[in-house]
């Protein structure tokens, strides 16, 4: 089963890539002068422009999707492996990467301090208790 798991990733991972790099040439053309260099957006025609970044739009969806799909492990980008869904960050992690957080985050909430919290201490805390 693991294995059709994996191979089912593998070819869902092989399409993703396929059409970002459709979507990619195509931002490619526009961005390119007739001797193929580069060129700046400031440049472009009004309706280039808006295609251009139409495409990046579509380029950064895409990506978006397989960063939050099942695919993928958000900590280590390992797909090859059982996964565990973070349901407070909405983002699947490996089980080795979800065990090492939620061991982290068991040490964090063991050691408790006394002086106040900076900032980051306090959002390093608050993503730690999501594994509790």
């Amino acid at each position: 089963m693991q294995r059709i798991r994996n191979n089912l990733r593998d070819v869902i991972i092989q399409a993703y890539h396929m059409q970002w790099k459709e979507i990619h040439n195509k931002v490619r053309e526009i961005s390119r002068d007739i001797n193929g260099k580069p060129r700046s957006v400031r440049s472009m025609a009004p309706n280039e422009k808006a295609r251009f970044r139409s495409l990046q739009n579509e380029e950064n969806e895409l990506s978006s999707s397989l960063d939050n799909s099942i695919l993928i492990c958000v900590a280590c980008g390992k797909g090859n492996r059982d996964m565990v869904y973070n349901k407070a960050y909405g983002a699947w992690y490996c089980t080795e990467c979800y065990g090492m957080e939620r061991l982290s985050a068991q040490d964090r909430a063991k050691v408790k301090r006394q002086r106040t919290k900076s900032h980051e201490e306090e959002a390093i805390e608050s993503h730690s208790k999501t594994f509790l």
